[in-house]
This record gives C-alpha cells, structure tokens and sequence, in this order.
C-alpha cells in the first residue's frame, strides 16, 4: 500500500485476483482493512478501476513483431489504442487480441504448407 496526498492506495491487480480469488484472499483482507481503517477516520474509500497500457515498443516486444508494424495495426485500426499526448498507449486487453490475430495467422500459414 502507498499514500497519495496523505490517502492510503492499494493497488489489485487482476493476477492477484485470479491466483487468490477466495473470499479470505489477502487482497481481499487488505480491502476490507483499508476500508475499516478510512471509515473509523471518518473518510470515504473510493474504488476507481484503472488499466494497464503499453507503449508500441513494449507491444511489439511482447508479440515478436517491430514497433513500425505496430504502429501500422494502430493507424490501420487493427490494433486499439489512445494517444497520451504524441505518444500512443495500448491496452493491455488489445495486446491480447493482436497475439491472437498473430497466433491465427501464423497457424494459416503453416497450415497452407502442409500437405493433409
């Protein structure tokens, strides 16, 4: 946990949800406790979701392909992204879905130099 002008933050992740997803997980132990320790201070918790994004380079790192093409899927619509100023930012969801697209054609192209 890390303070943010005098207020606790506690930061889940999804892994950690998924790894420990039972109701005595200690993210969830750490929620409640944030909670508890804010109302009895008199403050409200605020939960606000937020989402993982990478840069191009990062994409193209992750996926085995080069940033140029990356940024080609981005301006071709093929891969969704939002722009931070001159800079793009890929969601972590969409990093998926392109190694997907990736995996299947990769699969087509072995799949036409094979003989059945």
């Amino acid at each position: 946990m890390s303070m943010v002008m005098d207020s606790p933050v506690l930061m889940v992740s999804p892994e950690m949800v998924r790894v420990n997803g039972s109701r005595d997980s200690d993210w969830m132990a750490a929620i409640w406790e944030l909670v508890r320790h804010e109302a009895a201070a008199g403050r409200s918790v605020q939960v606000v979701p937020t989402q993982v994004t990478y840069s191009p380079a990062e994409v193209a790192r992750m996926v085995g392909v080069s940033k140029a093409t990356v940024i080609r899927r981005i301006e071709d619509g093929t891969v969704k992204a939002s722009r931070r100023g001159s800079h793009y930012r890929v969601p972590e969801s969409e990093v998926y879905a392109y190694s997907h697209v990736l995996a299947d054609q990769l699969a087509e192209l072995v799949a036409d130099d094979l003989d059945f």
